[in-house]
């Protein structure tokens, strides 16, 4: 009778066994498998990806996330234009000589000159004109101060950014602005997660399977 347990017993261990043995191969194939696979080819392994539907091609950090523009300041530029006129005066140079000596300073820095107007007139000639001053500001920005032209670049929202009532004059006139904001792209990390290894920025080398847990 002992000796029909103990047989029954060692069937039941082997079953168990097997069916663990069974259980673990599906992980490793289901799980660790697909975690090693780079799926949407940014350079880091799926088990590594905090982002894996990243667009082909985009500039992604070591979570395989896209780096990402963090705003440094933005500025309303008091620049004054005469009615339905893009040309500057120089005599508000001096307003854009605080940008300008930022951008010098920051040369990682992109300035987007954004234009907008109350909702006087059409809305397509207010579109254009917001758009002229605001590429004649980012113009002195580039020849009087010698800001690189890929730096700066000029928007404009015409009345389609109001940030006051264009029932009162009042409110008007605070529509009717230019603002610079600036920005600058975030440092990404050049360490890269890939299917069998990572580079940890000194040479050495690491197995993505000693790495993943």
């Amino acid at each position: 009778m002992k000796s029909i347990i103990k047989k029954i017993s060692i069937i039941g261990m082997a079953f168990a066994f097997s069916h663990a043995a069974i259980a673990a191969e599906s992980l490793y194939s289901s799980n660790v498998q697909s975690g090693l696979v780079d799926t949407d080819k940014d350079g880091v392994i799926g088990a590594r990806d905090l982002c894996p539907s990243t667009p082909n091609g985009s500039a992604v950090d070591n979570n395989g996330c896209p780096a990402q523009t963090t705003q440094l300041l933005s500025i309303e530029l008091n620049v004054l234009f005469d009615s339905g006129k893009a040309e500057i005066s120089p005599r508000f140079y001096s307003e854009l000589q605080e940008l300008a000596a930022f951008l010098q300073q920051n040369p990682n820095s992109t300035a987007v000159i954004e234009g907008h107007t109350d909702d006087k007139g059409s809305e397509k000639l207010n579109r254009e004109l917001s758009q002229k001053r605001a590429s004649a500001i980012a113009d002195v920005l580039v020849d009087r101060f010698r800001i690189q032209p890929d730096r700066v670049k000029g928007i404009g929202y015409g009345e389609s950014r109001p940030i006051d009532s264009n029932l009162t004059e009042e409110g008007r006139a605070q529509n009717r602005r230019v603002v610079a904001e600036v920005y600058a792209q975030k440092e990404i990390v050049n360490e890269r997660w890939t299917i069998f290894s990572v580079d940890n920025g000194n040479g050495n080398t690491n197995t993505a399977l000693n790495n993943i847990y």
